[in-house]
């Protein structure tokens, strides 16, 4: 029997959630520096750096967690027109998630660094393997896991991973599998139906979890009404959102898709050459070669 719970383990509704996407990158990037790093403090030039935001997109964002009381600043003794900033885990509610046994998908979105949530890194240290598609580098998984604990999907046979997981599960422990769903899912959907196959005396518990995902991305960009572009950096891949009213012609890229918003409400498609009957505002997701 299968319990697949699409949501994340034990979430309630974070008071974080109404704060625009580039305020919740710098508390994701600080909570990564903070709690994987054991930085104390980063200078505005290292948030920039590290979340890829733009120096006004930035400052505007770190004045916001400033009025919640989410983060802290600090004059610089050293540099005493430097600013030093911290999140104020007081006043912060962190993610909860209790890593009971069963198997957790993990979707890392974007896939850099302030995109992946704590929950992830939370999730992916209490599981005893993490599989993983190859658009997932390794070095994302290298501060939670030994390189023993992690293992390429595609090195195993649907068969062989069910009785991995169903093994590991009935035993206690987790199971990871970190994808990219907009590149992976077909690779993936063997493996999660040869656990939907098995037998019903195997009670696996599924579990998602994901990160800050391009079609986020996307949908904020096309509230905006105005065209606009961001890119993202994954290793050797280059990921980019552009909303516009131009039919774009791609070319060499990976895969892409298309988010419209007409009077009939959201449409999201992959993206084909030559096909596109929409006369407004679109984004398009690109992957790319770097």
């Amino acid at each position: 029997m299968i319990d697949r719970r699409e949501e994340e383990e034990g979430e309630a509704v974070s008071p974080l959630e109404d704060l625009p996407l580039s305020a919740r990158l710098v508390i994701n990037y600080l909570e990564f520096e903070h709690l994987i790093n054991n930085k104390n403090y980063l200078t505005f030039k290292e948030i920039i750096d590290g979340t890829g935001l733009g120096t006004r997109t930035a400052r505007n964002a770190i004045n916001l967690l400033r009025k919640r009381g989410l983060i802290e600043a600090y004059l610089d003794v050293k540099e005493r027109r430097r600013y030093m900033y911290r999140l104020n885990f007081r006043n912060l509610t962190q993610d909860k998630v209790d890593v009971t046994p069963g198997m957790y998908i993990i979707d890392i979105g974007i896939g850099t660094i302030p995109s992946m949530t704590f929950r992830i890194y939370r999730v992916l240290r209490a599981t005893a393997v993490a599989f993983h598609t190859d658009s997932v580098p390794t070095s994302y998984l290298e501060f939670t896991k030994c390189t023993c604990a992690m293992q390429r999907l595609v090195n195993y046979e649907p068969q062989g991973f069910e009785e991995i997981v169903y093994t590991v599960t009935n035993h206690g422990g987790s199971v990871a599998v970190v994808m990219d769903s907009l590149l992976d899912s077909e690779i993936v959907k063997p493996y999660l139906d040869a656990i939907y196959q098995a037998s019903n005396e195997n009670h696996t518990m599924i579990y998602r979890v994901v990160g800050v995902s391009p079609i986020q991305v996307a949908l904020e960009l096309l509230l905006m009404n105005k065209e606009d572009k961001v890119s993202y950096r994954r290793d050797n891949m280059i990921i980019r959102v552009i909303a516009t009213r131009e039919k774009l012609q791609l070319r060499d890229y990976i895969k892409a898709y298309v988010l419209l918003m007409g009077n009939e409400g959201l449409l999201f498609r992959e993206y084909y050459q030559g096909v596109d009957d929409f006369n407004g505002i679109r984004a398009y997701i690109i992957y790319a070669k770097a």
